[in-house]
């Protein structure tokens, strides 16, 4: 018996990358790609050395290697193309043959954008990240509906919130824009029209938060103690207040012992009335033994 048909191994790195992303469903970083590759294992009988070289690919290969599958699918003319959109990688027909392929999937026209929801997102995508307010302040008219439509759309999203009063929305575009668009990154706008620079992303977003102050150096706050002390030291003593002069001693606290002494005064009988009737007979006695005493000088 014959031995059993052996699968080659694949020429080239390119090979294999082509591969992958023409089986993947989803777009594939270059990360994904070399993870893929090394994730394969030398079986028994094949060449293992080459297995190796593969198995222990580099970034700057796997980079090499899509760069040399875009030039060869550009050459070769075979009606799709390499296309990374957002870091990822992926095979995309070109769009001459859009209306040969919606032919034959029977898809009917994508629906376009309107020039007022174009105008908007063109507003966000160059000057992100960006409130409606400030779009608003742009265009000059509401763009609350275009908004809502770029949303529905998935082309902008939400990314935060700003330190202005009210805390509004900020809006930026996703990574289905860059997508749709054929954007590697949100750099590429500026080579779409040089004369429309896109901001800087952080200086944009560092400008809705409350500034901090500088710190200040040990020479200014050498002068500020300076000028502390001098000013303590020039200041006029302050002056007794005129009552505490003018009030003679021993009255500062006269109105307290007023208040006491007439606490002292008013006293309450709270003693019980058997008692009141003895001290009563106790006066009684007392007044009677002075009256005799009394007569008796007369006497």
């Amino acid at each position: 018996m014959s031995d059993d048909v052996k699968i080659p191994l694949p020429g080239s790195l390119q090979e294999i990358v082509g591969s992958l992303l023409f089986a993947s469903e989803t777009p594939l970083t270059a990360a994904e790609l070399r993870e893929a590759v090394k994730a394969v294992e030398c079986e028994e009988g094949e060449n293992e050395e080459i297995m190796e070289v593969y198995r222990t690919c580099t970034s700057r290969e796997v980079e090499a290697a899509l760069k040399g599958l875009e030039k060869a699918l550009d050459v070769a003319g075979c009606g799709f193309a390499l296309v990374c959109t957002g870091g990822a990688y992926r095979l995309q027909t070109k769009p001459s043959c859009g209306r040969y392929v919606r032919a034959m999937l029977k898809m009917d026209r994508p629906s376009r954008l309107g020039r007022a929801s174009l105008e908007t997102l063109a507003i966000i995508a160059y000057r992100q990240p960006i409130t409606k307010s400030e779009v608003e302040g742009i265009r000059g008219v509401d763009v609350s509906a275009n908004i809502k439509t770029l949303m529905d759309l998935q082309l902008i999203r939400l990314v935060g919130k700003s330190e202005l009063p009210g805390h509004p929305f900020l809006y930026g575009t996703t990574a289905l824009f860059l997508e749709h668009f054929g954007l590697a990154s949100l750099q590429q706008l500026n080579e779409l029209d040089p004369t429309l620079q896109r901001s800087n992303p952080k200086a944009k977003a560092a400008s809705y938060k409350k500034p901090v102050p500088p710190a200040k150096t040990e020479l200014e706050q050498a002068a500020e103690e300076a000028a502390a002390e001098e000013a303590a030291a020039n200041a006029p003593a302050e002056a007794p207040a005129e009552d505490a002069q003018d009030a003679p001693e021993g009255e500062e606290e006269l109105e307290g012992v007023k208040v006491e002494k007439e606490r002292d005064d008013f006293f309450i009988d709270d003693t019980p009335d058997e008692f009141d009737d003895e001290d009563e007979e106790e006066e009684e006695d007392e007044f009677d033994e002075e009256d005799e005493e009394g007569d008796e000088d007369e006497e």
